[in-house]
């Protein structure tokens, strides 16, 4: 009886409480898809960020959304300059770009971002370029440490 418990319990539950991200199914597909997608606009990533709900910033959809912001400012760097001064008092979109720097992410596009913010930063942002660099080389000090001395 029990092992007829066991294997009803596991086909059931796996089908019955996981939603593939990418079925329209789960609960947070919706509030993070502009956040996930590079070809959004900053004023529309801004937008959901504003509305992004504490528990879709996790596993995949984190991912997803740290993925995107960093490869868009590496692309777009005036464009989320020009919304960062314009939201200057925002506490929505930049502490969420804070948390999107970490270890997931591609090195090259972090790299990037961080010789913008180190290079290219206007005056009136450079507190928040700062608090970029910081996140960057506490999230990734190590290696580029290790690339400049070639170790």
């Amino acid at each position: 009886m029990k092992k007829i418990l066991a294997t009803f319990l596991y086909l059931l539950v796996p089908t019955a409480f996981a939603a593939s991200p990418a079925t329209g199914h789960h609960p947070c597909e919706k509030e993070t898809a502009a956040l996930m997608e590079i070809s959004s606009s900053w004023s529309t990533m801004y937008s959901a960020a504003q509305v992004l709900p504490k528990r879709c910033f996790d596993g995949y959809f984190a991912e997803g959304i740290s993925d995107a912001l960093v490869r868009k400012m590496g692309q777009d760097w005036p464009g989320f300059i020009l919304l960062v001064e314009e939201h200057a008092g925002d506490s929505h979109f930049f502490p969420l770009v804070l948390r999107s720097i970490n270890q997931t992410l591609n090195p090259d596009d972090v790299a990037k971002v961080k010789d913008l913010a180190e290079h290219s930063c206007p005056a009136q942002t450079s507190v928040k370029c700062l608090g970029l660099l910081k996140t960057i080389n506490a999230e990734f000090g190590g290696y580029f440490r290790q690339r400049v001395h070639g170790s």
